[in-house]
């Protein structure tokens, strides 16, 4: 029996939802806000209504260094297997691949090596940064700051080493109270992390999985808009237009899930995993 209640995080009218509906077209999709303690554990209570309920939850930023392969991740709680994780950080990181961008907007698509080569840019740009949000999320510490760029979405006004190490300090100094860990605990593992997030490193490499996709959408604005997507009401921001533009039309095209070898992967487990005999 396949699983038919998958609960994702966001709310009703999130990006998260709109595109799992799409992908996973026979099951209901629920969203329960956050990743926490209590959206793990209802799951595990609610299967007792529903044997073959799951969850798909963000990857968010992994300080584990494994090789990542194309499709979900076991996610399990309390020694018990729950669903899935997204191989990548989070829903944004789908949504700004170029072959995501390509076969959404077709013809209104950029041209793909410019396009390219804009998120490239923009990886470069924020790795220093992405390096040091993963040191501190790997320690369960606050691991964003700067300026509200967007509703919920903070950004830093300078992205240099020098400034990631005060700003470290800073939050764990605010922070740690009595725990164990330090900040030279934590100044270390930024250290450590550094060179996998620098252009030639296997994270940056991979920075569609290992790097924020609305940080990457951010420090694209003012490509996005060179390139169109803008809003004359100025209601929006580019990277709001462009990701709406994406959303809309996976919303109105079948079979999305043969987009991306992940996404595929996905609608099977859907299809052929049965939880009612665990």
């Amino acid at each position: 029996m396949p699983v038919t209640v998958l609960y994702c995080e966001g709310h009703s009218q999130s990006i998260d939802i709109r595109v799992l509906r799409q992908l996973l077209p026979k099951c209901d999709i629920r969203p329960l806000g956050g990743k926490t303690s209590t959206f793990m554990s209802s799951i595990i209570a609610d299967r007792r209504r529903n044997p073959n309920l799951a969850c798909l939850v963000d990857r968010d930023f992994d300080c584990r260094d494994l090789a990542t392969p194309d499709h979900p991740l076991k996610c399990d709680y309390e020694q018990e297997w729950v669903g899935w994780t997204w191989a990548r950080k989070e829903i944004e990181n789908y949504l700004i691949d170029p072959e995501v961008v390509q076969k959404a907007l077709e013809k209104k698509a950029p041209n793909r090596d410019e396009y390219q080569k804009v998120l490239d840019n923009a990886a470069k740009n924020i790795a220093t940064y992405s390096a040091a949000r993963t040191a501190l999320a790997c320690e369960n510490f606050k691991n964003f700051w700067g300026n509200e760029v967007r509703t919920g979405h903070c950004f830093p006004p300078k992205l240099g080493k020098d400034y990631c190490q005060k700003r470290i300090a800073e939050i764990v100094r605010e922070n740690s109270k009595y725990r164990l860990v330090s900040e030279q605990d934590i100044q270390n593992k930024f250290s450590n992390l550094l060179p996998q997030f620098r252009p030639d490193g296997s994270r940056f490499k991979d920075y569609l999985k290992y790097f924020a996709g609305k940080d990457l959408l951010y420090a694209m604005r003012e490509q996005l808009c060179a390139l169109g997507f803008e809003d004359s009401s100025n209601k929006y921001k580019p990277e709001q237009v462009f990701v709406e533009r994406i959303v809309n039309r996976i919303e109105r095209i079948d079979k999305v899930w043969e987009w991306l070898p992940e996404w595929t992967t996905l609608h099977q487990l859907i299809k052929e995993t049965d939880f009612s005999g665990d």
